[in-house]
């Protein structure tokens, strides 16, 4: 994963930050016993909304 940037734009700073934040607890409940399926598809689900509204900011933005 990328760094994030310092583009000026708190609220997008922001959402990288709990993207790379889910994508830790993600990556710590597949390590595991896999008993948290339920929880895992809702954070992963959850991960995907911050990604695509990063996505359309940084359209927004023209800092793609």
């Amino acid at each position: 994963m990328t760094e994030p940037r310092a583009d000026g734009f708190p609220e997008l700073d922001d959402l990288r930050r709990q993207h790379r934040q889910l994508d830790a607890k993600i990556d710590h409940i597949e390590s595991g016993p896999g008993l948290a399926s339920p929880q895992l598809k809702e954070l992963k689900r959850r991960r995907l909304e911050l990604r695509d509204r990063i996505v359309r900011l940084e359209a927004l933005n023209g800092s793609a």
